[in-house]
């Protein structure tokens, strides 16, 4: 018979709290219950800091792929492994967590309505809320 794990409180946010908490107007409820697994996975993989690090660059790299619209260009994901600089993608929990954002990314484009950058602000604030304050 199988047994539940327990899980961590903040996974318990179902797509619906999530979409009305976080993203701009609850739009794209049909995308939002697709990319919000995928934040998870980045967040549970990754330390909160390096997390966060991960969705800045993100951001940074949509919009330097927004500014490029119409143009030649390298796209979201050069931009992205650029932004995180040589040491990224040694370890396993990185390599995941960059599949998990190809997977987000994939799934917004093929939402006309869905906006990336919005997903990306969710995982950032979800990794902020993660952190645990430093005590001096």
């Amino acid at each position: 018979m199988p047994t539940s794990v327990p899980r961590d409180p903040r996974d318990l946010r179902d797509a619906r709290d999530t979409r009305d908490a976080f993203v701009p107007g609850g739009e794209c409820p049909e995308v939002a219950s697709l990319v919000t697994p995928y934040l998870r996975i980045i967040r549970a993989v990754l330390p909160a800091v390096e997390a966060e690090r991960f969705f800045i660059r993100a951001l940074a790299a949509h919009e330097e792929e927004r500014r490029r619209a119409g143009a030649p260009q390298l796209g979201f994901s050069a931009y992205l492994w650029d932004g995180l600089g040589e040491t990224w993608g040694g370890s396993l929990a990185q390599t995941s967590a960059w599949e998990a954002m190809q997977a987000i990314r994939h799934v917004v484009r093929k939402a006309p309505r869905a906006d990336l950058a919005a997903y990306l602000h969710l995982g950032l604030r979800m990794s902020a809320e993660t952190q645990v304050p430093v005590v001096a």
